[in-house]
């Protein structure tokens, strides 16, 4: 689990053009996000996506290997 104080890089989201997938750019932005957040002392990463993504959740799961921890929910105001 997470401690409260930890440091932790947070990415709301990131869009490469559906032409450009598999292309690596999705690779190389993330880890560039990642080196950024490790250099100022974050020890997590978090992404924020849709659960049922075709193209997001393997991506962040198979490629760069993030674990899906948590549920999250929406309602319409």
């Amino acid at each position: 689990m997470w401690e409260v104080a930890e440091p932790i890089l947070k990415v709301d989201s990131i869009m490469v053009l559906e032409d450009e997938r598999g292309a690596g750019v999705g690779t190389a932005l993330m880890s560039a996000a990642e080196s950024w957040g490790r250099e100022r002392g974050a020890t997590r990463a978090v992404v924020i996506s849709y659960a049922n993504s075709p193209s997001s959740v393997p991506f962040y799961e198979e490629r760069m290997r993030h674990e899906r921890h948590t549920l999250g929910f929406v309602k319409r105001l």
